[in-house]
């Protein structure tokens, strides 16, 4: 075992309803079925997971008013008493983001509601929260976006907090708040290979082209990312690092896959859960497809079967990436 707490930051939290409509169409009234409806947001699903796999963290970030309550029992269920809900209260409602899912097309439609304006007085009090979680035995899981009323300034402030107690920074974002990683070392830094594209100008099509990518984002290549992981979908997931730089994919039969809505996040989630757990990061890789595959093939949204981890991770196919020429 490594002796570290997992502290998971969310900025930006949703509720997240996933229906399916067959032959959905733009424009048209059509019928649909509710299959899923639940708290989320990227650090809170890595937390929601977690929890289900056995290991302990602490939740914090931002929670519309009306919505605590909703998250917390959601958490302890999930998680079975293993997260510590540290959410704060801000003015207004959390987002809600919709996912359409077509079984005759076999497509997903996502529609991101933006999230509540945060004030000012509450991006101070997320700052001093951080600090206080932060020590040199946690890992600080930073994922998700940054609501209107966050800057790129209050972010860089948390991962300071961080730095000043040596806690390990994980990244998981896009968009604007990625741009922290052209100034702030991190630990480790999650992206999926369209991300990855957008910030290196690279081509990540193949997994030789991703493996390169994220190799350019490392410090031993002058980044600023000790690890940098890169997903695939359905062709899993890269992993380049100091000391293994791997790549892991579990082939399952297309008719199995459910809904994909937050699989980066599981495959994050299962990645430290192993890790903390003493394996190496192989291992540690292995484990997040298989959690990852686990929530693709799930059919009730927000929610995974540790007996599926375990068969995905049996299945997992490991590759040694080795080091550049």
């Amino acid at each position: 075992m490594r002796d570290y707490r997992i502290v998971t930051v969310t900025l930006n939290p949703a509720i997240d309803r996933v229906l399916e409509v067959e032959q959905f169409k733009v424009g048209k009234h059509i019928k649909a079925r509710r299959i899923g409806w639940y708290p989320a947001g990227k650090g809170v699903n890595v937390a929601r997971v977690l929890g289900m796999l056995g290991t302990r963290c602490v939740a914090t970030g931002f929670v519309g008013r009306e919505d605590l309550s909703l998250f917390e029992e959601f958490l302890e269920r999930v998680g079975r008493g293993r997260i510590v809900m540290q959410m704060l209260i801000v003015r207004g409602g959390t987002r809600e983001n919709i996912t359409i899912m077509d079984p005759i097309l076999d497509t997903e439609t996502h529609i991101r509601d933006e999230g509540f304006t945060v004030q000012q007085e509450d991006v101070r009090r997320v700052i001093s929260k951080v600090g206080m979680l932060a020590h040199e035995d946690t890992i600080m899981v930073f994922a998700g976006s940054l609501p209107p009323g966050v800057k790129l300034g209050d972010l860089r402030s948390m991962l300071h907090r961080c730095q000043d107690e040596d806690a390990k920074i994980v990244i998981d974002t896009s968009g604007e708040a990625a741009k922290v990683l052209e100034r702030e070392p991190v630990w480790m830094l999650k992206v999926n290979h369209r991300e990855l594209a957008d910030m290196t100008g690279m081509p990540t099509e193949s997994e030789e082209e991703t493996a390169a990518a994220a190799r350019s984002l490392t410090r031993e290549a002058g980044g600023l990312a000790e690890l940098v992981i890169a997903t695939r979908g359905a062709a899993g997931a890269v992993m380049i690092g100091p000391e293994e730089s791997v790549s892991a994919k579990v082939f399952v039969h297309p008719g199995r896959i459910a809904n994909t809505v937050g699989c980066g996040d599981s495959l994050l989630a299962g990645l430290l859960h192993a890790w903390v757990r003493g394996r190496s990061w192989r291992d540690a890789m292995a484990m997040g497809v298989a959690v990852a595959t686990a929530n693709a093939t799930s059919r009730t949204p927000g929610t995974l079967s540790v007996d599926d981890v375990e068969e995905f991770r049996e299945a997992a196919m490991m590759e040694d990436l080795g080091t550049p020429a």
